[in-house]
């Protein structure tokens, strides 16, 4: 048998071997192996010394009121925090930085609400501009129409006589 000390599944054989779950013939085949190798005495001394030592060991008596703290804790645990409860995280902020970014906002916010309009151009002259234009054109048209009908008026005269 190789040591159970040093296989991967070794521990689970001693184990088992410390609380008497092994069937007797690997437990005859674990008792030779035991007597030869120290490893897997010490491994089955500190086993025993730890059954041992859980054996011994007495519980703390439960207090009377007990289930009383037990159920009030859980009360407290269940109920819904308080709006300051549930606050606690924030309590080490300051509000100072949040508070001076909000006062510059508004202030920055009025001023651009309370700012005049710029002033519109007044477009009189550009009008006046536009008239003066039109009736220059309209002029040097009606120019041109009285020149053409002199023209055709000579041609027509002179185009008789022949």
């Amino acid at each position: 048998m190789e040591c159970p000390a040093k296989e991967r599944d070794g521990a689970a054989v001693l184990l088992d071997y410390c609380t008497r779950k092994l069937d007797p013939r690997s437990a005859a085949v674990v008792e030779r192996h035991v007597a030869q190798c120290a490893a897997c005495q010490d491994c089955i001394q500190a086993q025993q010394a730890v059954w041992t030592a859980l054996d011994g060991w007495e519980a703390v008596p439960v207090s009377p009121d007990f289930d009383r703290k037990l159920y009030r804790r859980i009360e407290r645990e269940e109920r819904p925090a308080r709006w300051g409860e549930r606050l606690w995280p924030l309590r080490g902020l300051s509000l100072r930085p949040a508070l001076s970014l909000a006062l510059a906002s508004v202030v920055l916010l009025a001023a651009i609400l309370i700012r005049p309009a710029p002033p519109r151009p007044v477009h009189a002259p550009q009008q006046a501009q536009v008239e003066s234009l039109d009736a220059d054109r309209l002029e040097r048209a009606l120019d041109d129409v009285e020149m053409l009908r002199q023209l055709d008026a000579g041609s027509s005269a002179g185009s008789q006589s022949m």
